[in-house]
């Protein structure tokens, strides 16, 4: 996983709302795939969490990964990574908005 490196273009989409983030994956000099990803709040409901610098408030968020397309031998070791910076920035669930036609990464 260490091999792959991982660029993240944030988008923001007026027509749904949603943050969507372009990733590009490159081994050495090499572009080896992309995929687009897109996040949602999960509910409307807000949640407010006390701690000793006060009440801070965080909304439940989901990620959909609309598309990912990378090199078959390098898809998983993506998939790894993508879910991780997925996880590092909150979002609770992650779900697939396509069919996979790589080899199964699993969820």
């Amino acid at each position: 996983m260490k091999n792959i490196s991982m660029k993240v273009n944030p988008l923001y989409s007026d027509m749904d709302m949603s943050i969507q983030f372009h990733f590009e994956f490159s081994k050495g000099d090499c572009k080896v795939g992309e995929a687009m990803v897109s996040t949602y709040a999960m509910t409307n409901q807000v949640l407010y969490r006390k701690s000793q610098g006060g009440t801070s408030t965080s909304i439940e968020k989901c990620a959909v990964i609309d598309r990912f397309d990378v090199v078959t031998e390098l898809g998983e070791a993506s998939m790894k990574k993508l879910r991780y910076f997925l996880k590092v920035i909150g979002m609770k669930e992650v779900h697939c908005g396509y069919e996979m036609n790589r080899e199964s990464v699993g969820n």
